[in-house]
């Protein structure tokens, strides 16, 4: 099986998604997991007013947050059952009424969609990540690809 070197060279534009679930940076953590699971997505691009991605929300920024709660608690073991239980439920609402911008990412690494698949796969590599938000004129965000993405495009190309 061999593939096609063209894919390679596509430009990102021409698979990215298009249907972008957006948060701002001021709203708050439940209001993002409400998105990523009415939307299922794991990402969430995090943009400024002039549709410019600031940031990135994914739920591994969630899980740590959450790995970060649950080792506080551990250390409360003085507590009884109820008061432990009161605690969670109190830092479960306030975690919730946290801004996005507490917990995004905001070391964003992007791609301008008329990058090539193979910049776009250098990029996830270099920088660690299964989602690159994809500019356009002005550095707006114009659609996101993911690694799902690029593999797709490399399946559809073989032989």
């Amino acid at each position: 099986m061999m593939i096609s070197k063209t894919v390679y060279e596509m430009p990102v534009k021409e698979f990215m998604n298009r249907d972008l679930v957006t948060i701002d940076a001021s709203g708050t953590v439940h209001e993002a997991l409400t998105l990523m699971e009415e939307n299922r997505v794991s990402t969430l691009p995090v943009i400024d007013n002039g549709h410019v991605c600031v940031g990135i929300l994914s739920t591994s920024d969630l899980v740590d947050m959450a790995r970060d709660v649950d080792d506080d608690l551990w250390d409360l073991d003085q507590l009884d059952v109820a008061g432990q239980r009161f605690l969670v439920d109190k830092l479960i609402h306030s975690m919730g009424q946290e801004s996005v911008q507490s917990f995004m990412s905001e070391k964003v690494a992007t791609v301008p969609q008329d990058s090539s698949t193979l910049s776009a796969i250098r990029k996830m590599l270099k920088e660690r990540v299964h989602h690159l938000p994809v500019t356009g004129p002005s550095d707006q965000l114009v659609g996101i690809i993911s690694t799902m993405d690029v593999l797709g495009q490399i399946s559809d190309s073989i032989d």
